[in-house]
């Protein structure tokens, strides 16, 4: 029985330049979720999807002064295409676009246009979390906010559900996941997480910082909205990213204002009973420390 940190707390990770195809990446990072959304919303509540589109489409004009979007390449144009339910609404198509493009801090229409741009990781985490939280934020200024949260979780964990990894079949425990997390250089990643397996079939690990998604979202008020866009869709992306059998347990995060995330992801087939740790284990959960962490262990 062993607790294992990997990671390096690092400085400023957010001003890390990266370069990107923005083209490319506007379909995993802005549309695929858009147009699932706006179908999603079509598909359980039709009565207020054309309000929905018309106060998100405003939200996005809002939120830029310049329009990038005027005149857009034939090669958008051909990636928007893929999303059926999307292309019904031109007015959204270039308003989402023109946040995005505002969120990536384009400066001119060509830059968007060539094959790869130069941006801070800051602006890419933050062109993937902003429209979904003004998405939310319009949908709970469509149908109230309690009903607007109940439908939200229900569009993420659907999402997921329909969108598993194409790496899927190649999970094969979470013991050889936990292996593969321990092995090699362990230090060069900059989220600082603690490891364990104490008991076949279960992983509990604790994230010590998040690097991306509570840096990168400081600004943003609304804390139930943060967490609900970062955090919330990993209790089906797990099971979408690894097996059906994989289950995540977690009662503390970051992004609302806990010291630490802490996490379990459980195999059914072995543990079944789902069982999250208390408090005083996590708070315990480090390496050298394991003899106290174990005595909160068993609930």
């Amino acid at each position: 029985m062993k607790f294992t940190q990997t990671g390096t707390f690092k400085e400023n990770p957010l001003e890390k330049i990266i370069a990107i195809k923005l083209l490319e990446k506007i379909e995993e990072v802005l549309l695929s979720k858009l147009d699932y959304n706006v179908g999603f919303i079509a598909k359980e509540k039709s009565e207020v999807i054309t309000d929905y589109v018309k106060n998100l489409t405003e939200k996005y004009k809002g939120l830029v002064e310049k329009d990038f979007s005027r005149n857009s390449s034939a090669e958008f144009e051909n990636i928007l295409s893929k999303f059926q339910n999307l292309i019904q609404y031109s007015d959204l198509n270039k308003a989402s676009l023109n946040y995005y493009l505002h969120l990536l801090q384009i400066k001119e229409k060509n830059e968007w246009e060539t094959k790869e741009v130069e941006i801070s990781m800051k602006a890419l985490i933050q062109a993937w979390i902003y429209p979904s939280y003004y998405l939310l934020q319009a949908l709970a200024e469509t149908i109230g906010r309690k009903e607007a949260v109940k439908l939200f979780k229900r569009y993420v964990t659907h999402y997921y559900m329909d969108n598993p990894s194409p790496d899927r079949d190649e999970f094969f425990s979470l013991e050889k996941m936990v292996e593969n997390r321990l092995s090699g250089d362990t230090t060069s990643s900059e989220w600082v997480l603690v490891h364990t397996m104490l008991e076949e079939g279960r992983y509990d690990f604790k994230n010590k910082n998040c690097p991306t998604c509570v840096d990168a979202t400081i600004e943003l008020p609304d804390v139930e909205f943060k967490y609900l866009v970062c955090c919330y869709g990993d209790y089906e992306k797990f099971r979408a990213y690894y097996s059906d059998h994989i289950i995540l347990t977690m009662e503390h995060t970051l992004m609302e204002g806990d010291p630490y995330c802490s996490r379990v992801l459980h195999d059914t087939r072995i543990d079944y009973d789902l069982q999250h740790p208390p408090k005083e284990f996590w708070d315990n959960f480090k390496p050298g420390n394991e003899e106290e962490a174990m005595k909160y262990y068993k609930i």
